[in-house]
């Protein structure tokens, strides 16, 4: 199974630019019985965190298991599971998501300014 990990985790990190580009954030937690364990989170909060973060889930697992056919699936261990959710419910109740961390922003820097050139 440490042969699985390793490709696992090569491929999330072949495709972590994509994912923080658009706002998504994945850690491996490990692979267990052919599943690959993660933490999901999103960079950017938004109104529909919940559906974007199960969207994000889905095509990481669509990602990794078109790569890696012995892989059985995938499960976001943050997140809760599709049979859980209970929107039908009558007291179903928002699940709040993790967002994470934003890096501590850095003071801009004064831009030099440009003069026209003289003709």
């Amino acid at each position: 199974m440490a042969d699985l990990k390793q490709r696992v985790a090569a491929k999330l990190e072949e495709m972590r630019p994509y994912l923080e580009r658009s706002g998504g954030k994945v850690e491996l937690v490990g692979v267990e019985d052919g599943i690959a364990r993660l933490n999901v989170s999103l960079t950017r909060p938004g109104p529909s965190r919940l559906v974007v973060s199960l969207q994000l889930k889905s095509g990481i697992e669509r990602a990794l298991r078109n790569d890696i056919p012995e892989l059985r699936g995938v499960e976001a261990v943050n997140l809760p599971p599709y049979t859980e959710l209970g929107w039908d419910q009558p007291d179903f109740k928002p699940v709040d998501l993790p967002v994470a961390p934003t890096p501590a922003k850095t003071e801009a820097k004064p831009v030099a300014k440009l003069e026209p050139a003289k003709t």
